[in-house]
C-alpha cells in the first residue's frame, strides 16, 4: 500500500509523519462534529423586533462600532450570521463581514452521506443571498468550495458571487469550482486585477485561467496554488511577470503546461511544488532564494542557476520508474547543498551506481520503494547514497509492497553464520545516528545493507525494523490481511536470526512485530472495523497489532 498522498511525506526535519487515531476513530469524531453543528445557517431576514435586546447582561451599544466589527470578524461565518440576528449593530457589521467561507463545514454537509439536489439548491440560494446582500466592502478573505456537491450552480452564479466579493482590499481568494461543469469555468483576469494592489493569495481548483501581458500587476501577491487549472506555460509566464513578491508556488495537475520557467526576479520565492503535470517536459529555476522544492512526476530535465539556498527536496516518482537512479546520477548538478532529501519510485531498472560526487550537507534521507516490483531489487546498492552523504544522520527506507509468493533463495538454506555477505572495503560512516526500515521483509540484500550500517556507522544510536504497513501520511493506520501478518511474522523471524545478534549493545534495536492474539494487546477499547488489523502504540513504547 502506497505511503503517499498530496501532502508532504516528511517534515522539515526529514522524519516521516506518523501516529494519529485510527480510521474508525476519525470517522466517529467527524460524525460527532457534524451532528453537533447541524443547526441551519441564520439569514439576514431572521432579525425580529427587539432582537437587539435578546442578550441580557451585556450592552453592545457601549462598544465602538470598529471594536464590535473586530470581535465579529474573529468568529466563523456560521456563527457570525447568527450574531447578525441578535443586534442591528451586528447586522451592520455582518454586511461588511471580512472572512467569507462557504464549504461543507459551513453548511454542516456530511460528505459521507451526500446531499440531495433540493438541499443543494437551497444552499446555493443561501450563498446567493449572503453575497448579494453584502455591501461589497471589507471582504478580506473569500473561501468558496462548491466543487462536488452543488450541482445546481451555473457560471452565472459564480460570476455574480465573485463580482460581489472580489473588490479592492481583498487579501485572499480560494475557489474550488464545480467539477461537473463542462466546459470549465473561465475565471476573468480583469476580475482579479481590480484587487491587484491588495491580493496576497490565489488558490484555484478546476477552472480555466488565461492571464496576458495586459493583466494588471499583483504587487502584493505572495502565494499561488493552481490545481486542475487550464493554463499554458506562456500564460503562467505572464502571471509571473506581473508580480515580484511571490513566496510560494504550487502547480498541481495542470496538464497544459509543457515547460516551467521560474524567473530570476522572483527573489522572494522560497517554496516551489510541482505535482503530476503530465505533459511537463522541462523545469528551469532561476529564482535565487528557493529553499524547498517538491516535484512529483516522471524524471525530467531540471535546470537551476543558483541552488545554494535549496535545502529541502522531494522527488516523488511513485507512478513512474527510475527516480532513485535519476537522483543519484543527476541531482548533484541540480542541488548540491541539500539538508533533507525524499525519494520515491515505482520501479528501478538499474541498481544505484557508486559515483564520486557527494552531498556534503545532507542530513536526512528518505527512500520509498512504492510498488511490489522491488522484491528482487538490490537494496545493498543504496550504500552508494551512504558513501555520498558523509554528514547523513537519519536514513529511512520504505522497502515496498509484499509479494507473498516470492522467497529469497539466498535465505532458504543458510543461517547467520553461513550467509555470504557483501562488504565495501574501507567504508566508514561517522555521523549516521538513526536508521529505520519500514516494510522490512526476508531479503538478503536488505540484510546486507543492515550489516553494512551496523558494522560501519560508529555513531549509530537507533535501528528500527518495521515489518508492518506503518501509517500513511495523514497519520491513519493501515490495514493488514492475514497473509500480510504471516509474512510479517516471517520477517520478524529473519530479523532475529540474521540481525539481532549482530547489533552492538550501544544501539537501541527495535523490531516491530504483530501480536498473535488480541488478548496480548494493551490499550484496547477503540472501535475497530471488521477484518481490520491495526498497529497500536502501547505504554511500554512498542508498536503492536490488534489482530481480529
Amino acid at each position: 500500500m502506497s505511503p503517499f498522498s498530496s501532502e508532504p511525506m516528511t517534515n522539515n526535519d526529514g522524519e516521516p509523519v506518523e501516529d494519529a487515531p485510527c480510521r474508525s476513530v476519525r470517522r466517529r469524531r467527524y460524525r460527532h462534529k457534524t451532528s453537533t453543528s447541524s443547526a441551519p445557517l441564520c439569514q439576514q431576514g431572521d432579525i425580529s423586533e427587539g432582537a437587539q435586546n435578546t442578550m441580557p447582561g451585556f450592552d453592545f451599544d457601549r462598544l465602538p462600532q470598529d471594536i464590535l466589527c473586530h470581535i465579529h470578524s474573529l468568529i466563523p461565518l456560521r456563527d457570525a450570521a447568527c450574531f447578525a440576528c441578535l443586534s442591528h449593530r451586528f447586522l451592520r457589521s455582518w454586511r461588511c463581514f471580512p472572512n467569507l467561507t462557504f464549504n461543507h463545514e459551513t453548511f454542516s454537509v456530511n460528505l459521507f452521506e451526500g446531499i440531495s439536489y433540493e438541499k443543494s439548491k437551497k444552499l446555493v440560494d443561501i450563498i446567493d443571498s449572503i453575497l448579494q446582500n453584502h455591501s461589497g466592502t471589507g471582504v478580506k478573505t473569500l473561501t468558496l468550495d462548491v466543487s462536488t456537491y452543488f450541482k445546481p450552480i451555473t457560471a452565472d452564479h459564480i460570476n455574480n458571487w465573485l463580482n460581489a466579493a472580489v473588490k479592492p482590499g481583498i487579501i485572499e481568494i480560494a475557489v474550488k469550482f464545480p467539477v461537473h461543469n463542462r466546459p470549465m469555468f473561465n475565471l476573468s483576469c480583469s476580475l482579479l486585477s481590480c484587487a491587484g494592489s491588495s491580493l496576497q493569495s490565489i488558490s484555484l481548483f478546476f477552472c480555466a485561467f488565461h492571464p496576458t501581458l495586459r493583466t494588471g500587476r499583483f504587487k502584493s501577491l505572495r502565494s499561488v496554488y493552481f490545481k486542475f487549472v487550464h493554463i499554458t506555460s506562456e500564460e503562467l509566464g505572464c502571471l509571473f511577470s506581473s508580480t515580484v513578491s511571490l513566496e510560494k508556488l504550487e502547480i498541481s495537475n495542470c496538464d497544459q503546461l509543457t515547460s516551467l520557467n521560474i524567473p530570476s526576479h522572483l527573489q522572494h520565492l522560497t517554496v516551489l511544488n510541482v505535482l503530476f503535470c503530465t505533459n511537463l517536459k522541462k523545469i528551469e529555476i532561476y529564482a535565487p532564494n528557493l529553499t524547498t522544492f517538491d516535484f512529483r512526476g516522471r524524471p525530467m530535465k531540471i535546470l537551476t542557476s543558483n541552488s545554494s539556498h535549496l535545502k529541502y527536496m522531494t522527488l516523488h516518482g511513485s507512478l513512474f520508474s527510475g527516480m532513485i537512479q535519476y537522483a543519484r546520477t543527476e541531482l548533484h548538478s541540480i542541488a548540491s547543498n541539500l539538508r533533507t532529501l525524499t525519494l520515491a519510485s515505482a520501479q528501478e531498472d538499474f541498481i544505484v551506481p557508486m559515483l564520486p560526487v557527494k552531498f556534503l550537507h545532507l542530513r536526512n534521507l528518505n527512500v520509498y520503494f512504492d510498488s511490489i516490483r522491488f522484491q528482487s531489487y538490490d537494496y545493498f546498492s543504496l550504500a552508494s547514497f551512504l558513501e555520498a552523504c558523509p554528514a547523513l544522520e537519519s536514513f529511512y527506507i520504505w522497502a515496498g509492497e509484499y509479494d507473498l509468493a516470492w522467497k529469497d533463495p539466498a535465505l532458504q538454506d543458510s543461517n547467520a553464520d553461513s550467509l555470504q555477505i557483501r562488504r565495501i572495503p574501507e567504508f566508514r560512516h561517522a555521523n549516521l545516528k538513526k536508521v529505520s526500515i519500514n516494510r522490512f521483509f526476508p531479503s538478503k540484500s536488505l540484510i546486507e545493507l543492515t550489516y553494512l550500517i551496523i558494522e560501519n556507522a560508529s555513531s549509530l544510536l537507533c535501528l528500527k525494523l518495521d515489518t508492518g504497513y506503518g501509517f500513511d501520511t495523514s497519520g491513519m493506520c493501515r490495514r493488514m490481511n492475514k497473509l500480510d501478518v504471516i509474512h510479517a511474522l516471517s520477517a520478524v523471524e529473519v530479523a532475529k536470526i540474521y540481525i539481532e545478534g549482530k547489533v552492538p549493545s550501544s544501539v537501541k534495536f527495535n523490531v516491530l512485530e504483530p501480536c498473535k492474539r488480541r488478548s496480548d494487546c494493551e490499550g484496547g477499547g477503540e472501535e475497530v472495523e471488521e477484518d481490520e488489523i491495526i498497529w497500536k502504540w502501547v505504554s511500554n513504547g512498542r508498536f503492536i497489532l490488534l489482530c481480529l
